[in-house]
């Protein structure tokens, strides 16, 4: 084996998001007079409908996009919905905890020097920089590149996640390993192409070569 592709969210890390979220519809609610649960019922339907319909096209699931329309059921005026997107946004992002085992730069830097990495997440870039230089200081100097939304211009479950890597590796599919902390969005389309996985979960689901509980557990795998 050459390289390792990571899952985000949930695998290196746990993202606490209720603050964030209070935060951004408060201040949306400061702004129209829109009751904030209000707000929030209504962008969370209208995500609930894109996942129901089978939506994972990255310009309507990124969060300016629900946030908009949100808004726009409101009747909020048009001129004023980027602003308040933007700035409510940004709110969001300050405002998200992480919650990740100290260990895990050590763990990840012993890797790096054994293994080429490599992050696939379907966050949006800036959000997923965000969270892994909160996470890792820099993330450049862990991962080689990263693999975001945008780039896969779709969400999990998705097999671009596995063939931008491989592309950019320049390797085939028996040379690398995926680890995600869900069968169904990260490993099962990496296990279709004869990607090997490591499922990282309290319980296990799927099929994976590996399962480790705790993404510590590494050191197992990996014998490092």
């Amino acid at each position: 084996m050459k390289a390792i592709i990571f899952d985000a969210d949930h695998t290196l890390y746990r993202p606490r998001t209720e603050r964030a979220y209070q935060k951004k519809f408060s201040f949306l609610s400061s702004k129209t007079g829109v009751p904030a649960e209000k707000l929030r019922e209504k962008w969370k339907s209208i995500v609930s409908s894109l996942v129901e319909n089978g939506i994972r096209d990255s310009d309507r699931r990124c969060r300016e996009y629900s946030t908009a329309e949100a808004l726009r059921s409101f009747g909020i005026e048009e001129g004023k919905i980027e602003k308040l997107v933007e700035e409510a946004l940004k709110i969001f992002w300050s405002e998200i905890d992480l919650e990740f085992d100290p260990e895990v730069k050590n763990i990840v830097a012993k890797l790096k020097e054994k293994y080429r990495l490599c992050v696939a997440s379907d966050e949006f870039r800036k959000g997923l920089e965000m969270k892994l230089n909160k996470v890792f200081g820099d993330w450049k100097k862990y991962f080689e590149f990263i693999v975001s939304a945008e780039d896969a211009g779709e969400l999990k479950p998705s097999k671009r996640f596995c063939e931008i890597p491989l592309e950019k590796f320049g390797f085939g599919p028996e040379d690398v390993i995926f680890v995600g902390d869900s069968w169904e969005r990260d490993l099962e389309e990496a296990h279709k192409m004869n990607i090997k996985t490591v499922l990282v979960r309290e319980e296990k689901e799927g099929n994976p070569d590996f399962w480790i509980k705790k993404i510590t557990d590494m050191e197992n795998v990996f014998n490092i």
